[in-house]
């Protein structure tokens, strides 16, 4: 049986994690901190993940084990380099 978890951000800022138990994980600092804690919570299990970012609504499956990333991490990101013409 696969999980069905709801990650949205609160009104202060901090994040929450619906469907691990009858109360959500409230006040977490960040969406990755939020996506870390459940994916512990639950031991990495099969589970449906639904995210509201900003007016989007994104929905990803995760196998056991949660293989698929869902971030990159700053080592992974290269800067954007400006060129600029003046012609």
């Amino acid at each position: 049986m696969s999980l069905q978890l709801k990650f949205s951000q609160d009104n202060c800022g901090t994040w929450s994690v619906h469907g691990l138990s009858s109360e959500p994980e409230s006040n977490l600092p960040s969406l990755a901190a939020s996506i870390d804690f459940a994916r512990k919570a639950c031991d990495a299990a099969p589970a449906t993940l639904e995210l509201f970012v900003d007016g989007m609504y994104i929905v990803i499956q995760q196998k056991s084990g949660w293989s698929r990333p869902l971030f990159a991490s700053e080592a992974d990101v290269t800067p954007q380099t400006a060129v600029a013409s003046d012609v």
